[in-house]
């Protein structure tokens, strides 16, 4: 199970199961709402430049969890909330063991999580419409290529070069042109979504 950096707790299935709890009785429905939860914890994280969102959405579910045994007895309110909440803790302690840490991106954590988030569903949007103009080939294409991390990603892209039958540098070029048919997508459906 995962740890937390802070105090070596170590998220066992009992706490784990005593958090799905506390979100929702219905054990399917806790979990759609934990998925929900964590995803958009890595969106905020992401959306505030953090190269190791899901690292720190994962250290925000763990002090969550950790915590749950009180939270259920006085806590009043969407359990979503408090996870915004310690997502900012979570945020500043990772500016502090970052000396490079910008003053902008401090001055980010003005904005609640909760805000942040709301700031960037006209993105979301925006991107999730943008994939579903691309041709269903590139739009599977450009997914696989991003969905992978480190040497993985390297792998993946070598097997999906062969696949396709071309060299990897020439994958690379056809993604570069989808990045930017997206990109132009992207610029045209905010300014409309600003209009």
């Amino acid at each position: 199970m995962n740890s937390s950096s802070r105090s070596g707790w170590v998220l066992t299935q009992e706490s784990f199961d005593e958090l799905l709890a506390w979100l929702n009785p219905q054990r399917e429905q806790a979990g759609m709402q934990y998925e929900d939860i964590r995803n958009k914890l890595v969106r905020i994280f992401m959306h505030r430049g953090c190269a190791v969102a899901e690292d720190l959405a994962d250290e925000t579910i763990n002090r969550v969890a950790r915590k749950v045994h009180e939270l259920k007895d006085y806590y009043v309110g969407e359990p979503a909330a408090y996870f915004y909440g310690v997502a900012r803790n979570v945020f500043f302690d990772y500016c502090k063991q970052r000396p490079e840490t910008s003053d902008l991106e401090t001055e980010s954590l003005a904005a609640s999580p909760v805000e942040a988030l709301r700031d960037l569903e006209p993105e979301y949007r925006c991107l999730e419409k943008c994939l579903g103009a691309l041709s269903p080939p590139n739009r599977e294409l450009i997914l696989e290529y991003y969905f992978e991390k480190g040497t993985t990603k390297i792998k993946n892209h070598k097997e999906m070069a062969l696949r396709l039958g071309i060299a990897v540098n020439a994958l690379r070029i056809r993604m570069c042109r989808l990045r930017a048919e997206l990109k132009e997508c992207m610029r045209q459906c905010l300014n409309e979504a600003a209009a």
